[in-house]
């Protein structure tokens, strides 16, 4: 299955393992990225995992983190729109294709 990330959601990634890096640990930082990855494993066996939210996205929530996968299904895969905080500006996403 082939996963794409959008440029922003990209950002948000690198911005949130440098936070936990800088403000927690390392291993904190890596435990993210294992948790990250972990749940794009999950969305790769099982599409629709998630819950539907709008505009044909769906969210998974890592576990452990407050953060929230917010993913759109398409032909060829998955595409990564937003690694959307759960308690910071909810939908902002909305807006990105």
């Amino acid at each position: 299955m082939r996963i794409v990330w959008q440029a922003q959601a990209a950002i948000e990634l690198n911005a949130a393992i440098d936070y936990y890096h800088f403000q927690a640990s390392t291993a904190v930082a890596t435990d993210f990225r294992d948790e990250v990855e972990r749940a794009i494993n999950l969305l790769c066996k099982h599409t629709k995992l998630g819950m539907q939210v709008r505009h044909s996205a769906r969210r998974l929530i890592l576990t452990g983190y407050p953060f929230d996968l917010v993913y759109r299904e398409k032909q060829d895969g998955i595409v990564i729109v937003a690694l959307a905080h759960q308690r910071r500006r909810p939908g902002y996403w909305a807006g990105r294709r």
